[in-house]
């Protein structure tokens, strides 16, 4: 049984979203009405400039960071937010992904990357994690943007998918829709709702996701090339009103939950224990829980999830997870 201690790194944030750990030890972490700051070995928040304009509403703003693999040599920083646009006296949003030169805390030269469409008024499902592969590539996620009905199960627009890109944006030669008429060819799997945790496998070398659900049905997937993951065509939850929006858990085509939580922990941000801080823990994945204000462990075996373990319980909205440099 291991004891596990909280300490408070900062406090007097307001929506903490994402964060990364700079090769100094130093940490960068963005706010979602649209701010960035790193934190030093002192603790004081240097306020980030350059950071692009959000269309901060409801679950959009200034969302993931992540480092370039190559980030000591490069100074490539990415950074996903809700981007906006104003169309007919509309202001509409959609998720975007742009690339910056990071040093002396400024971003520079923007590389606007991926723009998820179709844009809509929706403030919702976002999603808007990055990772990158042990090969390089960077995979994605872009939520529904709420509209279950048409968005997930068609490869014609970028919502409810988990996308794969070459460091640039580019596509990648042997991604599964490449050459298809009128395929986004970026995407990579299909059929997701609001997949807010993406973490590589350390040693499978495999993305996992977790998903929100809608009332239940929270999921957790190993993301694979091609494979449709169902959404809203099956899944174990109902609308948030108590209705049933279909009484389908599982169809031929469609890939099946290593595990699905009802009700729903509402998951957050996502990484797997690679240190040996905590013995017994090593390979588990961790998961924020937003709903019941905990981290979850979820305890691994292959590629199957055993046992689970709530840790930190009333914490607070737990919208992210990282192992530091220090491996805590």
């Amino acid at each position: 049984l291991l004891t596990v201690e909280l300490d408070t790194i900062v406090s007097g944030m307001v929506q903490p979203w994402g964060m990364v750990f700079l090769p100094s030890g130093d940490m960068l972490v963005t706010e979602q009405s649209g701010e960035m700051y790193r934190i030093d070995e002192e603790l004081n928040m240097i306020p980030i400039s350059g950071v692009p304009k959000v269309r901060y509403n409801g679950q959009g703003g200034l969302l993931d960071i992540e480092l370039h693999p190559d980030f000591e040599n490069n100074e490539w920083l990415y950074v996903s937010y809700s981007d906006m646009k104003v169309e007919g006296g509309d202001t509409l949003a959609g998720t975007a992904l742009s690339r910056f030169k990071f040093a002396n805390d400024q971003l520079t030269h923007e590389e606007k990357l991926f723009e998820g469409h179709p844009y809509g008024t929706s403030g919702s499902h976002f999603a808007g994690r990055i990772e990158f592969d042990k090969e390089g590539y960077l995979f994605f996620s872009v939520g529904d943007r709420r509209k279950e009905n048409e968005n997930p199960q068609f490869l014609t627009n970028h919502c409810g998918k988990i996308h794969r890109m070459m460091d640039d944006g580019s596509i990648p030669p042997d991604n599964p829709y490449v050459g298809q008429d009128s395929v986004i060819a970026t995407i990579y799997s299909y059929g997701h709702r609001n997949p807010q945790g993406l973490a590589l496998h350390p040693t499978s070398g495999q993305i996992w996701a977790h998903e929100h659900g809608p009332r239940g049905g929270d999921e957790v997937n190993i993301i694979r090339p091609a494979i449709n993951y169902g959404w809203p065509v099956i899944s174990y939850g109902i609308e948030y009103d108590g209705t049933t929006f279909t009484n389908e858990v599982e169809k031929e085509g469609m890939e099946q939950p290593i595990l699905y939580w009802v009700p729903s922990i509402a998951p957050s941000g996502a990484t797997f224990v690679t240190t040996d801080k905590y013995p017994g823990w090593e390979g588990d994945f961790l998961a924020g829980s937003l709903r019941f204000k905990y981290l979850n462990r979820c305890i691994v075996e292959g590629d199957k999830i055993i046992r689970e373990e709530p840790l930190l319980k009333g914490v607070g909205r737990l919208r992210n997870v990282r192992i530091g440099p220090d491996g805590y």
